[in-house]
């Protein structure tokens, strides 16, 4: 499996087993990891993050939350008790 980076940017792509010569780059190493939108670096021969601060916080923030089990469990209870009048 090739990692197939943008030849302008230096953006990962995909992985793949082909890619386009003319726009593309084939790099055989491991797969970026903790990155949001992984860059290759020539110079270092590393993954290096291709987002800003900026965009990467702005991802962040607009990330919803899944509520926990509990939390589920308790807002279940709480409209369940609430249908059979029920006043804590």
């Amino acid at each position: 499996m090739t990692r197939v980076i943008d030849k302008q940017t230096n953006l990962f792509i995909r992985d793949d087993f082909t890619f386009d010569e003319l726009t593309e780059i084939g790099l055989d190493v491991e797969p970026a990891q903790g990155f949001y939108h992984p860059k290759w670096d020539f110079i270092t021969e590393t993954w290096a993050e291709g987002l800003t601060v900026e965009e990467i916080e702005a991802i962040k923030s607009s990330v919803t939350t899944i509520p926990s089990d509990m939390e589920r469990l308790q807002a279940v209870e709480s409209a369940l008790l609430e249908m059979m009048g029920v006043v804590l």
